[in-house]
């Protein structure tokens, strides 16, 4: 009886140490959250990509272990039908830049990109199905899809969806118009909330005067202006904002942002904003009393 006893506690043990990081903050807010107008939620660009090379596990652990509100990823479908998580560009995905092999993700099957590495950490490309086991009740996942293949690849994430049960710690982004209609029928159909954002480059901001589509406006940080923020709320949108690799943000950036009323902040410092709206709310609500 004590070997067996023994043997347990050594396999919990070895459980435990092969995640060290696994412990981390319960999920606090939902994706109905990020339409409170007295709240600003920090989401944190391709995970923590300052410290890990973007979109790998590795960068989406620490973002939840520095209790971050949410992270952005991009997602796209290989060629055997794997949703993998890669920024990527052009119609296809392209790899050079970001692993140590060149290609398309959509035109390689899952083996093989299993296998490629980051250039830099030596990290691996993760799957969508490894992210929600990752991030499951932990905190909130605003999914990028790329992939502009929507009728192939719209099944097999609603099957993943529903598998983990997630559909309350998604939201949903596109510059794809498709995904938007994909993602009410979905909702309609499984009696879900699931919130999509209509991506906008910079400098587009004008189309969204005529075209409302979706649930929150995702723009450029430097568009968004009291006026159009005003303008989106008054349709019923949330409005998050995101940020070049390149750009530098700072504390002022984020008080103009916080005050024209953006609801999300998708940052490449995403410890540096949580650490200014901290500050920025304890000195507001300080201030009222």
């Amino acid at each position: 009886m004590i070997i067996i006893k023994s043997i347990c506690l050594i396999l919990i043990f070895l459980s435990i140490s092969k995640y060290p990081d696994r412990a981390g903050p319960k999920l606090i807010l939902t994706n109905k959250d990020i339409f409170k107008k007295d709240q600003t939620i920090i989401e944190s660009h391709r995970g923590i990509n300052r410290e890990f090379f973007e979109n790998t596990l590795e960068a989406f652990n620490r973002a939840i272990n520095y209790e971050i509100d949410s992270i952005e990823t991009d997602v796209w479908l290989t060629k055997d039908n794997v949703l993998a998580i890669y920024h990527g560009y052009g119609e296809n995905g392209q790899l050079e830049g970001f692993y140590d092999h060149t290609g398309n993700i959509t035109e390689l099957n899952w083996r093989q990109l299993s296998s490629y590495k980051t250039i830099w950490g030596n990290l691996r490309m993760p799957t969508l199905r490894e992210l929600f086991r990752l991030s499951k009740n932990r905190i909130l996942l605003n999914l990028e899809i790329k992939d502009p293949r929507v009728d192939i690849l719209w099944p097999h994430l609603v099957k993943l969806i529903e598998k983990f049960n997630c559909a309350d710690q998604i939201s949903i982004s596109s510059f794809f118009y498709d995904y938007y209609n994909k993602t009410k029928e979905y909702n309609e159909e499984y009696n879900r909330h699931i919130p999509f954002g209509f991506l906008y480059h910079k400098n587009e901001t004008e189309r969204f005067i005529y075209n409302k589509t979706g649930n929150t406006l995702n723009i450029y940080y430097s568009d968004a202006s009291k006026f159009v923020c005003d303008k989106a709320h008054q349709n019923g949108m949330a409005v998050l904002v995101w940020f070049d690799m390149i750009d530098d943000e700072n504390f002022d950036v984020y008080r103009t942002l916080i005050d024209n009323g953006v609801d999300v902040i998708c940052s490449n410092e995403p410890v540096l904003a949580k650490k200014f709206l901290n500050d920025y709310y304890r000195q507001y609500y300080n201030k009222d009393k």
